[in-house]
């Protein structure tokens, strides 16, 4: 939401790669910060090298035609030449080469045309180039079935003609809401926040002040609802505490849709997960994950291109959901993902303010119901 975005980078098809934007997220913990936080360095993702080779010289070419100077292209070959001499990882920082690509106004998406077998996006570390990974599903939606009403809202037909769905998630941050003009308003679902984790030392677990509300009022209006986490959680015994606070905060309530996981970086202050390792932040991911699917529930993965891509290892997760959050008009991961939150801006009726929107693309089946 646009109360708690994180101090993070993404990059839409139209934006300029360099330009600091602010990435997709869900809420923070309010009040965390009256905890004493952790100081500690940001953890780095090891990276394999990788050359450039013609895909640098194609990029300078194209450059040169698309400036009409190819002479000025190939002065773009030779500085990109001299980077690679001190490339060591397939991440370069954007402070790097923002000189190189800002005054040409490449995209990740041009680019991306330039490695057809890797894929191009902003990572925790800067522009990264990663192989494509056989051991995850590619997704097999069409793109050229989105589209966008006149009241800014995404649509999705898929090629066998299945609609996807328009949902929201709130949390306190979105005031009292009346359900009823919400589901009148064309939607079909919303994920409600249930409770989060501080991020301070102590780390507190917390029900959102709306809760209540939000789950009694969603499912009475007739919407499928689903519920989140926000987790802080570091170690596995802490993952499994916040997903018993969950299945006890969801006792009495029926809800159709899943239970998400959604353990973020804090970029605006220090957090108790700074030090979090990728594979400490997968075995938390995997734990409450386990003991929710143990408990009847179905389980679900929230996270932005570089949360997904850079901070948990997917390979482990592949039995899990996800809904991925990219503010862009056409997504650009490339693996299996079944929800998109494709705004923190979108409007509604019966909610003040702006809220997230999203769709799901692919339906679930009664199945997810809970016990």
């Amino acid at each position: 939401m646009q109360d708690q975005i994180l101090e993070q980078e993404r990059e839409t098809e139209e934006e300029i790669v360099g330009e600091p934007e602010a990435v997709p997220t869900l809420d923070p913990p309010e009040g965390a910060t009256e905890e004493e936080p952790l100081s500690s360095p940001k953890p780095v993702k090891p990276r394999r090298k990788r050359p450039w080779g013609w895909p640098v010289v194609a990029l300078a070419l194209c450059v040169g035609v698309l400036c009409g100077a190819v002479p000025t292209g190939l002065y773009f070959t030779a500085k990109l030449e001299r980077l690679q001499t001190r490339m060591e990882e397939t991440t370069v920082a954007k402070s790097t080469i923002r000189d190189l690509v800002y005054q040409y106004g490449l995209t990740t998406t041009f680019i991306q045309q330039m490695f057809p077998q890797d894929y191009v996006y902003v990572g925790e570390h800067g522009i990264a180039i990663e192989p494509m990974n056989e051991a995850l599903t590619r997704h097999s939606y069409d793109w050229s079935g989105l589209g966008e009403e006149e009241n800014g809202r995404y649509t999705y037909t898929a090629p066998d003609g299945t609609q996807a769905l328009v949902g929201v998630d709130v949390s306190t941050f979105s005031g009292t809401i009346d359900w009823a003009e919400v589901k009148a308003d064309g939607i079909s679902f919303a994920m409600v926040r249930l409770g989060f984790r501080g991020y301070g030392e102590s780390g507190k677990l917390v029900l959102d002040d709306q809760y209540l509300a939000n789950i009694q009022g969603a499912t009475e209006a007739g919407l499928d609802v689903g519920v989140y986490f926000f987790s802080q959680a570091i170690t596995v015994e802490e993952a499994e505490q916040e997903a018993a606070y969950v299945i006890s905060a969801l006792e009495g309530y029926s809800i159709t849709y899943p239970v998400v996981f959604d353990l973020e970086k804090i970029g605006y202050d220090i957090a108790r997960t700074d030090d979090l390792s990728v594979e400490m932040a997968t075995q938390v991911t995997q734990a409450f994950c386990e003991r929710v699917a143990q408990a009847g529930y179905h389980p679900m993965i929230y996270g932005n291109v570089a949360w997904l891509m850079d901070r948990i290892d997917l390979t482990q997760l592949t039995e899990y959901d996800l809904w991925l959050a990219q503010y862009q008009k056409t997504p650009t991961f490339p693996y299996q993902f079944r929800m998109w939150q494709y705004t923190n801006k979108g409007t509604v009726a019966g909610i003040e303010g702006s809220v997230d929107m999203n769709l799901l693309l692919t339906p679930f089946s009664q199945e997810t119901a809970t016990p």
